[in-house]
């Protein structure tokens, strides 16, 4: 038996199933990373607001926003 010869556009195919993936995990990344930064943001407003010493809100939400983002990840990345 003969192997059938590789079709000319085999490649583009390829790169065609690849780009998607490549987009929904650039697409995650991003999501993360404003989920950290609202995070931060609500919690460097609320230090302000009741004029903490230290950035306790600030490390306590963007913690929340960590946890959230990850979450938001993982979930994701279950098919």
């Amino acid at each position: 038996m003969e192997e059938p010869e590789p079709r000319r556009d085999a490649p583009r195919q390829e790169i065609k199933k690849t780009a998607p993936s490549i987009v929904s995990f650039a697409g995650m990344g991003i999501q993360l990373g404003v989920s950290i930064g609202l995070g931060v943001y609500v919690g460097m407003k609320l230090d302000e607001h009741m004029e903490w010493g230290q950035p306790i809100g600030t490390a306590l939400f963007g913690l929340l926003g960590l946890a959230a983002g990850m979450y938001l990840v993982l979930k994701a990345l279950q098919l």
